[in-house]
């Protein structure tokens, strides 16, 4: 039996860190959206024991890579394991605050559960993929979430709102715990964003409902670009960049440095990025 799985990468609609945890977890309020931007990977059960992993890009075959990590969390949680190969062919890129790795997890756990007779429900492996990462849960489940706490708690958020979202790839990645140490130096325990970023985000959830691009323009944040502007700037220059060139919003996703704008129409989104000497793609809404 041979399962093939999209795993889509998310934008973050809204992002704040509202606390840090003893286990040095951070507490996140983010409306996140699954785009239609993906990567491919195939399963297939061989035979053997554990997980066997092939991926184009030659970095990401280790057994430390999320992929191999869904696949352990998946076993334990299962309380026996099956031999089952994977192949992994990338168009997310890496460390760009676009969920990629945490996608590749999200598809492993589906497409197990479904190798193994389907004996988890959709929440079941949202849970088993916190175990794995923060974006796993809302990776798992995908559309439109309000998730809180690490991204365990998801509440989902009807989106009436047709955008096309150019994508741009502004500098080299960022690490996800770098992101956050500046984060943790500038703001210490976070207590006074907490109140204000619950109040955003329903607020988005809302505007995202009526579907008004001018309402969800101006509720639009990521807390992360404050920190991560000032070391990666081609990431606030492609920011500006979509803004001028017809993005009625525009905004850093996850800690960055990938950027995205929202628009109206594809024409319009793929005219923003025409000639940009950046990565790039237009997608849409998943």
């Amino acid at each position: 039996m041979r399962i093939e799985q999209k795993a889509y990468a998310k934008i973050n609609l809204s992002l704040d860190v509202v606390g840090r945890r003893e286990d040095g977890y951070h507490e996140l309020v983010s409306v996140m959206q699954s785009v239609s931007l993906f990567d491919e990977l195939c399963f297939e059960r061989n035979g053997g024991e554990g997980i066997l992993l092939h991926s184009d890009l030659l970095e990401l075959n280790d057994e430390n890579n999320l992929v191999c990590r869904a696949a352990r969390a998946y076993f334990a949680a299962r309380g026996t394991s099956f031999g089952v190969s994977v192949e992994l062919k990338k168009h997310i890129p890496m460390q760009a605050g676009l969920g990629g790795g945490s996608a590749d997890a999200a598809a492993t756990l589906r497409a197990l559960n479904e190798l193994d007779g389907s004996p988890f429900s959709i929440e079941e492996l949202a849970s088993i993929g916190a175990r794995v990462g923060a974006d796993v849960p809302f990776c798992v489940v995908g559309g439109t979430q309000l998730c809180q706490g690490i991204g365990e708690r998801m509440e989902g958020i009807e989106n009436n709102l047709s955008a096309f979202v150019a994508v741009v790839m502004a500098d080299e990645g960022i690490s996800t715990p770098q992101a956050f140490r500046a984060l943790d130096e500038k703001y210490g325990d976070f207590s006074a964003l907490s109140n204000a970023a619950s109040e955003r985000a329903a607020r988005l959830g809302k505007a995202l409902e009526k579907g008004g691009c001018t309402q969800v323009a101006a509720l639009l944040e990521n807390r992360f670009e404050e920190v991560v502007f000032p070391v990666r700037p081609q990431a606030k220059h492609a920011k500006e960049h979509l803004l001028k060139n017809g993005a009625y919003a525009a905004q850093m996703s996850g800690s960055g440095p990938a950027v995205f704008g929202l628009f109206e129409s594809e024409e319009a989104a793929s005219a923003a990025i025409d000639g940009l000497a950046m990565r790039s793609f237009v997608c849409r809404f998943v």
